[in-house]
């Protein structure tokens, strides 16, 4: 049986112990780095990262260069062609007062139209002068030498009622200005409306077309508008040169003008249009007759009278639709 050793170390305490055997330190050079790790080139890194800001630094600053250079171009450009406050107040002041001054002119040229001058040869030279100086060229306006068979004109009041630009050419604008007159023919008051087309030139109305006589009052009949209407007033199309088409246009006109002039009751039958106040119609012309699609445009002069002996010639223009065997007026003057 064998004997159990013991250890004598470990019985005192006093026993010197014996020494503890210290651990290898492992010295880890670079060289023994796993190759499975990624290489880090650090200075190749700061390199590209100086050349890219430096890049977008200089793109920044060419953009802002061609930007600000082209701001310099357009704000010379602006300036060259600004418009000077001073002058765009000068020449809108000068429009309104053509303007005013058409207005005014064309109030005093109705008043004496629609005055009968007095009895005398030097009065009725003198009227007639007046009204032929404001009147253009190759325009003849009847009624300048007075009325006759004794009728007596006498205006109570020419008032203004509407403007408006009609056309231009060149720097002459036209203006379509609207008027209501009140006045008596042997001792019978009439209201008109009466539009009168003018330019401003050389510090005078000059009217360049008839006069419009036109009713402003809405007209209570029926509606009478036919299906699809295109835009009113035909501005070309074809003419009409169809012997048949051109008489039946030209007969209806006669008897469409023929109401119209006296607001006969039967004329909302063939127009949507309120008539004259029981004048009489003396003639008419039709100067333009035109087609486009199932429009007809008529234009035309109409002569027409209150009193036997005292005449007015009216400018006219019509849009008309075919309506069975006849036709059926929309608009007129507008």
């Amino acid at each position: 049986m064998n004997e159990p050793k013991i250890h004598l170390e470990n019985i005192h305490p006093s026993a010197p112990q014996p020494p503890k055997r210290k651990k290898k330190e492992k010295k880890i050079k670079n060289n023994e780095i796993s190759s499975r790790g990624i290489p880090f080139k650090k200075r190749f890194f700061q390199n590209t990262l100086t050349v890219f800001f430096y890049g977008l630094f200089a793109v920044f600053l060419f953009t802002n260069i061609m930007v600000l250079g082209r701001l310099d171009t357009i704000v010379s450009v602006a300036n060259e062609k600004a418009i000077d406050p001073e002058k765009l107040l000068v020449e809108m002041k000068a429009g309104e007062a053509a303007s005013d001054m058409v207005t005014y002119e064309g109030e005093q040229w109705l008043a004496l139209y629609f005055t009968s001058p007095v009895n005398t040869e030097a009065a009725v030279t003198q009227r007639k002068e007046k009204l032929e100086s404001q009147v253009a060229e190759g325009v003849r306006i009847d009624g300048v030498e007075g009325q006759t068979d004794g009728v007596q004109q006498h205006v109570q009041k020419v008032s203004y009622i509407h403007q408006e630009v009609a056309g231009k050419q060149g720097k002459d604008i036209l203006y379509r200005t609207l008027y209501e007159v009140v006045m008596t023919e042997n001792k019978q008051t009439k209201k008109l409306q009466v539009a009168l087309y003018g330019v401003y030139k050389e510090g005078q109305l000059v009217i360049v077309q008839l006069p419009e006589y036109l009713n402003m009052t809405k007209s209570t009949t029926p509606s009478r508008a036919v299906q699809n209407p295109e835009n009113y007033f035909v501005k070309d199309g074809n003419a009409i040169e169809d012997g048949k088409e051109k008489s039946n246009i030209e007969s209806f006109i006669q008897k469409y003008l023929e109401l119209y002039c006296k607001n006969d009751a039967n004329l909302y039958l063939v127009s949507a249009v309120k008539g004259l106040d029981q004048a009489t119609l003396e003639g008419a012309t039709i100067d333009q007759l035109v087609k486009k699609g199932d429009a007809v445009r008529v234009q035309g002069t109409y002569t027409f009278s209150y009193t036997k002996g005292a005449p007015h010639t009216s400018y006219f223009s019509l849009e008309m639709r075919q309506n069975k065997d006849s036709y059926f007026v929309e608009k007129m003057n507008e």
